[in-house]
Formats: C-alpha cells, sequence, structure tokens
C-alpha cells in the first residue's frame, strides 16, 4: 500500500481516515488533525498533503467552503510535492465546482484542465472520467451544447470499458443525465427521454444518495418537458420525501435549482417551500455568495407570482447586496487561484531540486551495482586526474580496453543471469589486480577499462597477458564461443605519454582501435599501441 511505510499508529489514523470519510465527519477531522499535527513535527509532506486532502473533502460534504478552501489551498502543495497525483486531480476536480458554484466559471474551467493535465500524465483515468463528466456540466451552463456533448460521450466510453463496480452505476447515471439534460437545453424532450429510459434499464436499483436525487430532479423535468405529469408529480413527491440537511449542497445545487424553478412553473407552492426550506440554510452554511443570490432571485420569482410586495421588496435588496459583494468574492477567488499557482509552483520548484539532487548522488554513486568496481563517473573523474598529472609530469599512461569474447552469444544461451555471474567473476580478477598504479572500471555491458600509471610498456603487457591467463584459468564454460570452449577476452591497450595538445578521448580512442585490431584478427588477444599507431590500426 501507499502509506505502508509508516507505523503502526499512523497508518491507523490513515485507516480511520479511509473509512470513516464521507460518514462520520467529526472522526474523520480528527483523524486529519492527528495526521497532522505528526506530520507537522516530522517534516512530511506526504502526510501533510493527505491531512489537508481528507480534511478539505470533509468540509467540503459540510457545505463550509471557506475552511475548504483553507485546507485545500495548503493541501495541493505538499500533494504535488510529494507527487500523489491522484489527490492532486481530485482536489482541481473540487475546487473547480467550488469555483463554479461561486459564480467564477473561467477560474472553474482552468481548474479541471489542470486537473485533466495531471490525469493525462498519470494515466488517472477515474480522475478523469469525473472531470470530464464535470466539463460537460459546464459547458451545458455556458451553451456550448456540442462541446459537452463530447466530454460526456468520451465519459461514458471510458465507464463502460474501464469500470466494473459500483462506481459504474454512479458515473453512469451522471453521464446520461448530462447527455439528457443537453436535449432539454436544445427543446429535443423526446431525446432527452431515452436516457432516462436508458438509467432505468441499467442503473434502477443500483444508485442511491445524490445520484438517485439527481436522476429524479433529471427525471421530473423531462417529465413535464413531454406532458407527463403524473409521473412528474411522483419525482417530485420523492423529491420532498428524500431530501435532507445532510447532502453536500455544492454537489447537488444545480439540480435543486432547476427543479425549483419548474416547481414555480406549475404552482407547486408545498413542495417549493419544502425544497427551499432544506435548500436556503444549506446555502446560508456554505457561505457562498452567488448560490445566497440564485436563492434569493427564486423567492423575488415566488414573492412577484403571490403578490407579497413587502417581502419581495426586501428580496430584491438582499440581491443587489449580495451582487455587490459576491464582486468582491470573484476578486478573492482569483487572488486563491494565483496562491494555489504559487505554491504549486514553489512544491514544484522544491520538487525539481530534490531531483536534481537525487541525479547528482545518483552520479556520484563512485560503484557499480553489479561488480562493485568504479563505474563511469568515478572512471572520468579518476582518468581526468591521472591525465592531468601524466601531462604535467610527462610520464607514461596506458589505458586498456577488454571485453569478453562472444558474450552476446553466452548471454543468450546460458541466460543474463549467468552472464552476470560471469561479469562478476571477470570483475573479481581485475579487481585483485588494482593498486596505486593500476585502476579498473566497469564501462557497461561486458566491457572494462584499466588505467597504468608510471610503468613501462613491458610492465603493462606483462600485467595484461597475466589477466589474460588468469581468466582463462577459470574454466568458465562457453560452448557458444567461436574462440575456445571457454571464456577468453581481448584487450586494446593505449601506450603513450600524453602531450600538451592530446586529450583523455584519444587514449580511449586508440585503446578501442587495438581492441578492433585484435577482434578483427583473432579474439583471445592483446594489442599494444601508441596514440599514432591507432590512425593506421
Amino acid at each position: 500500500m501507499e502509506y505502508d511505510g509508516y507505523d503502526e499508529v499512523v497508518r491507523a489514523w490513515i485507516q480511520g481516515v479511509y473509512d470513516s470519510r464521507g460518514n462520520d465527519a467529526k472522526r474523520t477531522l480528527k483523524f486529519c488533525y492527528d495526521i497532522e499535527q505528526y506530520a507537522l513535527k516530522k517534516n512530511d509532506a506526504k502526510l501533510l498533503g493527505f491531512a489537508y486532502y481528507y480534511s478539505a473533502e470533509t468540509y467540503y460534504l459540510l457545505n463550509e467552503s471557506e475552511k475548504f478552501f483553507f485546507c485545500i489551498t495548503k493541501g495541493v502543495s505538499y500533494l504535488n510535492e510529494s507527487n500523489q497525483w491522484k489527490l492532486v486531480a481530485r482536489a482541481y476536480n473540487l475546487m473547480a465546482i467550488t469555483a463554479i458554484n461561486r459564480g467564477n466559471e473561467p477560474i472553474a474551467l482552468d481548474y479541471y484542465l489542470t486537473g485533466l493535465n495531471f490525469c493525462t500524465k498519470y494515466q488517472l483515468k477515474e480522475e478523469e472520467t469525473m472531470i470530464d463528466i464535470n466539463l460537460g456540466n459546464l459547458y451545458l451552463s455556458c451553451g456550448q451544447y456540442l462541446e459537452a456533448q463530447r466530454y460526456f460521450e468520451h465519459c461514458g466510453q471510458h465507464v463502460k470499458k474501464y469500470v466494473n463496480d459500483d462506481r459504474n452505476n454512479r458515473l453512469i447515471t451522471c453521464v446520461y443525465i448530462g447527455m439528457g439534460t443537453g436535449f432539454l437545453f436544445r427543446d429535443m424532450p423526446d431525446r432527452a427521454a431515452h436516457y432516462v429510459e436508458l438509467i432505468s434499464d441499467e442503473c434502477a436499483g443500483r444508485i442511491d444518495g445524490i445520484e438517485l436525487l439527481s436522476f429524479r430532479c433529471f427525471k421530473a423535468r423531462v417529465c413535464h418537458a413531454t406532458g407527463k405529469a403524473e409521473a412528474r408529480d411522483e419525482c417530485i413527491r420523492l423529491i420532498c420525501e428524500e431530501i435532507n440537511t445532510d447532502i453536500p449542497i455544492m454537489d447537488i445545487f444545480g439540480d435543486l435549482y432547476e427543479i425549483s424553478q419548474l416547481l414555480l412553473d406549475i404552482g407547486n407552492d408545498d413542495a417549493f417551500l419544502r425544497v427551499m426550506g432544506i435548500l436556503e440554510p444549506l446555502t446560508w452554511q456554505s457561505k457562498i455568495v452567488n448560490l445566497q443570490r440564485q436563492i434569493i432571485s427564486l423567492k423575488i420569482k415566488f414573492y412577484r407570482m403571490h403578490k407579497n410586495n413587502d417581502a419581495y421588496l426586501e428580496a430584491a435588496g438582499q440581491y443587489y447586496e449580495l451582487s455587490e459583494v459576491m464582486e468582491k468574492e470573484k476578486q478573492a477567488m482569483i487572488a486563491n487561484m494565483l496562491d494555489v499557482r504559487e505554491s504549486l509552483e514553489r512544491a514544484n520548484k522544491k520538487r525539481r531540486e530534490i531531483e536534481e539532487a537525487n541525479i547528482r548522488l545518483q552520479e556520484k554513486s563512485e560503484t557499480d551495482a553489479l561488480t562493485r568496481l568504479a563505474n563511469r563517473f568515478r572512471l572520468n573523474d579518476y582518468l581526468d586526474n591521472a591525465f592531468e598529472r601524466a601531462q604535467s609530469d610527462q610520464t607514461a599512461l596506458a589505458m586498456e580496453i577488454l571485453d569478453i569474447d562472444y558474450f552476446k552469444q553466452y548471454n543468450d544461451n546460458y541466460g543474463h543471469q549467468a552472464g552476470d555471474e560471469c561479469i562478476k567473476r571477470i570483475a573479481g580478477q581485475l579487481e585483485m589486480m588494482q593498486n596505486d598504479r593500476i585502476f579498473c572500471a566497469r564501462y557497461g555491458g561486458d566491457e572494462f577499462i584499466i588505467l597504468y600509471q608510471n610503468m613501462t610498456e613491458e610492465e603493462v603487457r606483462h600485467a595484461a597477458e597475466g589477466l589474460r591467463q588468469r581468466i582463462m584459468d577459470l574454466a568458465i564454460r562457453h560452448a557458444y564461443s567461436q574462440t575456445m570452449s571457454i571464456v577468453t577476452i581481448s584487450q586494446g591497450i593505449c601506450y603513450d605519454i600524453p602531450k600538451d595538445d592530446t586529450k583523455s578521448w584519444d587514449f580511449l580512442h586508440a585503446a578501442d582501435a587495438m581492441l578492433y585490431h585484435v577482434k578483427k584478427k583473432s579474439r583471445n588477444d592483446l594489442a599494444i599501441g601508441h596514440l599514432a599507431d591507432a590512425s593506421d590500426k
């Protein structure tokens, strides 16, 4: 699991969040608080992101938008820093929904698209589906029906292909409601009715909660548009029975607002007042001015219809005051978005710094994992220093490149595990010959580099010949070699004194040319030459 590395107490808190989220807000927030306090002491970004996200989610469900934004803004940067991409995408989805409810569609669109970028980059299919559904609803609210349909169709294909549990019923219900609502807005009620039938056939008895309430609102509107008053009224009756103060207002407000409009249109005052009796206090609890203003607009229409002038004028005054407050709230939303962006940029910068530091640490790891010899990074470092000394002191330097004869055939026939063991045994012989004048490194694959310093050409030849003989003495069986029935090596050596214009790469190039000469001629041999000889080989 993602949090297995933590101790038993922390894991218990995390499990407590999972078990209580969505059904026991008090317990969820207590667990999140415990995790937050622990994480602050440990400076643990992963746990802080977790605690702030699930606190924000809980406040979202409690319709406490100010606390939601406080937690989600803090959480996103920690989630990003700790690479918790699924929660990052979900956070952007929730922020977008809240932005829509606050009447700021452009900011919501920015949040949705940012969330989708994370979904695409990290293949978060379920989160992508949720955001696509919400984007479809956003385009519906803006009158972009064909664009909305494109998002809903994409969601439907994904849900049917990848989602096979209860989430399928919830998500496909949302998709069908979105598709049907688009046809309602385009005055095509018969086509909208098709989606009522699809939900009834595919999801009946398998959805509950806000999905069921949303479906009843949609069905009531479709029945009204198709002239089925009795079925419409039955949906309204069920809505009035099922609506309660525990619903997450930010998820269902649009559905209840539309059904309230319908109730006003058909003159069903009792049902209207029942819905408003639930909707209004939840909206005021959320402290979202745009939602409060929409509630007031419904009341204005109701008072006007009933010629209640005093209440009408009072509500009109409230609407005006809320409109002024809403302008300030929009500015606060923009400031919040900028704060989130700045937090993310700080988190990204910190993550980049950590990644760069890790790369540097990895590069500076001087030992090859398989052979325990020096790796290429250590070789480059050592070669630079050795070359500088030889060039400055005008002393001899020799570079040897060796590889294992017909190693590909060995690997292919004996397997990679045997190939690794072969490389390790060769490396063991190189390790034994190292001293203050001989340095050995693994260059990559089955290639090794040996540097000889302050040695005569004859001493270098003797050391190289001795190595070749010791490897043959290992008698590692190689039935697929075209040289001998045991593992052998080929060696190319450049021996010279580096001049002022000589580069270390020149030695490498010359040694490689010598190795090529050996392999072209026979293998299981060595060739030693000088810089000037390289072009002749």
